[in-house]
């Protein structure tokens, strides 16, 4: 190919220095009137297959790039993170390319999807012609159904056009339950001229673009947490994302603590779990995650990008673990600024100042950044009065060493005021830190 275009080059340059002679017009003129020539049907078909050819020759050089770009969902670079954009370029999707229009005149269409174990994207454009996307509540909301389930949409990510014409979205499903489910039925919902909007788009799974999954493992390990256990059941690793399921109780652990009484409940109610995957050695970045309470008892996965391919490492590390706990205790307080710090379950609260004004009765607090006072009232001479509302949030950044911590001070509203004051403090959250790695083996 290299020889031809050498080739081609210096036939352009010879071309380039030929100079016509000025009676050359004058010449062909006359020669033209003395006589012509009729062409025969053989030199027309020797023009007509040589543009062939050349048309050929010129499809054959770019056929595989033809076929590269015409694969790739166009305009979601932006949005793309650096897994989708090369499963993009790859030619991963599956276009589709079909529209439903609303009675306010934007037009929503499917332009393709993606589908592998762990998730279904769906990559959509919302066109306002009128250039008034950004005013609003313009995002459609989807569902997708087949014929053995509604999936509900995960998790999605958007981008206005400069000319505020058109969001390109990329919306995250979970994939499809059965091998053979491959009818499917977009719905998306929008509000259009102050009523409901609600349109389908209807459109047929190609399995032979659906990309599986790297790796499958069954964990089974355990983090032991204080009188708790963080449970890590499986890793699902796709090309697209990877998922960790586990558990902080499952159903047996959730009756047991039930039974123990409501103590020992509080401590078992999960706010968060900081779970961190490392690959090869490199944390891996997190797309989301979630926790829900079921039959299996109360039940966690954490979603992040895909694995590298040149895998060796896997490990899994809980940072720390956010709960909410009972306390049920209460301590004495007095007007003043010479009040004892409080110790409740480890965590420090330190009393700023305890004061009095336009009668009623205001608590200054300060603690590390996590702990909350979830459920706390003021005993006033006896009587129990709630928090009436939190002001003055203020964070500062205490660097001791290498670390810092950061604290957080607000002051708590009660309404009244009286001599004799009791907090009383029977519910907090924290976040209490571990760092501890779990070695996953990938034979």
């Amino acid at each position: 190919m290299n020889n031809f275009e050498d080739l081609f080059e210096e036939g352009k340059a010879d071309v380039e220095r030929l100079s016509v002679p000025a009676e050359l017009e004058t010449r062909l003129r006359s020669a033209l009137a003395d006589r012509r020539v009729q062409r025969r049907p053989l030199q027309r078909w020797k023009l007509s297959i040589a543009v062939v050819l050349v048309v050929f020759s010129l499809s054959a050089y770019n056929y595989d790039a033809l076929a590269y770009y015409g694969k790739q969902l166009l305009g979601y670079d932006q949005i793309m993170n650096g897994t989708l954009k090369q499963l993009n370029e790859l030619g991963k999707g599956q276009l589709i390319g079909k529209s439903y229009t609303f009675k306010n005149g934007f037009t929503l269409t499917l332009d393709g999807v993606m589908l592998d174990s762990n998730q279904l994207l769906l990559f959509s454009t919302l066109k306002d012609p009128a250039g008034k996307i950004d005013q609003g509540d313009m995002i459609p909301m989807m569902s997708i159904k087949g014929l053995f389930g509604e999936y509900k949409e995960n998790n999605g990510t958007g981008q206005i056009s400069a000319d505020k014409t058109e969001i390109k979205s990329v919306t995250s499903f979970d994939p499809p339950k059965f091998f053979f489910e491959k009818n499917l039925t977009l719905t998306v919902t929008m509000m259009a001229k102050g009523t409901m909007d609600k349109g389908s788009i209807s459109f047929t799974l190609n399995r032979n673009t659906a990309m599986g999954y790297t790796l499958k493992k069954d964990i089974n390990q355990t983090f032991d947490v204080d009188a708790s256990k963080i449970h890590i059941n499986s890793l699902l690793a796709s090309p697209t994302k990877t998922v960790i399921d586990g558990s902080v109780m499952n159903i047996l652990e959730l009756a047991e603590a039930k039974l123990s009484g409501e103590e020992r409940l509080g401590y078992f109610s999960p706010g968060s779990v900081d779970l961190r995957l490392y690959a090869n050695g490199k944390e891996v970045a997190k797309q989301g995650g979630g926790m829900s309470t079921n039959l299996q008892g109360i039940i966690f996965n954490e979603d992040y990008d895909a694995l590298p391919t040149d895998l060796q490492k896997l490990e899994i590390k809980l940072v720390s673990l956010g709960a909410d706990h009972q306390v049920n205790k209460s301590f004495n307080l007095k007007t003043g600024s010479d009040n004892a710090a409080l110790n409740i379950l480890g965590q420090t609260i330190e009393i700023k100042k305890v004061f009095t004004s336009g009668g009623d009765t205001y608590i200054t607090l300060s603690s590390e950044d996590g702990v909350v006072l979830t459920k706390v009232y003021l005993l006033i001479d006896g009587k129990q009065v709630s928090l009436n509302d939190t002001q003055n949030d203020s964070y500062d950044k205490i660097v001791e060493g290498k670390s810092g911590k950061v604290i957080h001070t607000r002051t708590l509203h009660f309404q009244g005021t009286g001599q004799n004051l009791e907090f009383d403090v029977q519910r907090m959250t924290y976040v209490k830190i571990y760092n501890e790695v779990l070695n996953i083996p990938l034979k």
